[in-house]
């Protein structure tokens, strides 16, 4: 790396140790939020850097910007989860630690320089553990007939790309061409959190997994109590997209 390259590491490094600051509850929600407009910027800086060492084929460096990217996602997600949650809106806040999780994994995952961060992987983890409530996940089988490499768009497994591993800047991933739904079953280890029961009928309304609030609904009626019918739950089953996006790089 040139002399550039590790002084814009120094920036991004002050960056960081100045916003992790903010990765707790008892923190200021403005100065939280001021924190997460910051991270906004870096994520912006860290993408165009990163554009720029794929365009001279430098692939370690495009590789380093990935990890970067996914450490400010990692603590700009964690800082949302605890003004969320300080909102009131423990739902979003969930998808929020969950971004974080992904992210930190994501990180020790882009390069070497950042394997120490399966650290910050287990204290996420705790945290899910002390602050939030045990969850009912779930997973939807598919029929997957084509399956497209993210990386050269050739057909997965026919090419030397590996899903999950950083490539020029970007984590190889298939993308499923082609696909029919077949099951949907419980699970204890998801591939993602974030697809989960979020709700389900009882005497009275529809009771939410994370608050354990009821909520009336307007078709709840004697003859159709909860105690009269099969369960009922709304989950979330499937989520779109890729987590890029842990910490500092040494």
């Amino acid at each position: 790396m040139n002399k550039a390259g590790k002084k814009y590491l120094e920036h991004f490094n002050g960056t960081i140790r100045e916003c992790e600051i903010f990765c707790s509850i008892a923190r200021d929600s403005g100065l939280q939020r001021d924190a997460i407009a910051q991270l906004g910027k870096l994520i912006e800086e860290l993408r165009g850097l990163k554009a720029k060492a794929v365009e001279a084929g430098d692939e370690d460096l495009a590789n380093i910007l990935l990890g970067c990217e996914s450490v400010a996602n990692c603590i700009s997600a964690e800082i949302a989860m605890w003004l969320l949650l300080k909102e009131e809106k423990p739902d979003e806040a969930w998808d929020q630690l969950v971004t974080a999780q992904m992210a930190a994994a994501d990180a020790a995952r882009a390069h070497k320089g950042f394997e120490h961060l399966e650290a910050q992987a287990q204290r996420l983890h705790e945290v899910e553990q002390l602050v939030f409530p045990p969850q009912v996940f779930v997973s939807t089988g598919l029929i997957v007939r084509h399956q497209e490499c993210s990386v050269c768009g050739k057909e997965y497994g026919e090419c030397d790309h590996l899903a999950g591993k950083p490539y020029m800047g970007q984590f190889c991933s298939f993308i499923a061409k082609d696909i029919e739904p077949d099951h949907v079953a419980l699970v204890k280890n998801p591939a993602d959190k974030r697809c989960r029961i979020m709700q389900f009928r009882v005497d009275g309304g529809e009771r939410n997994r994370m608050t354990w609030k009821v909520q009336p609904t307007q078709e709840e009626t004697p003859s159709r109590s909860a105690s009269n019918e099969p369960l009922k739950a709304t989950a979330r089953l499937l989520r779109s997209g890729q987590t890029q996006g842990m910490r500092r790089y040494k």
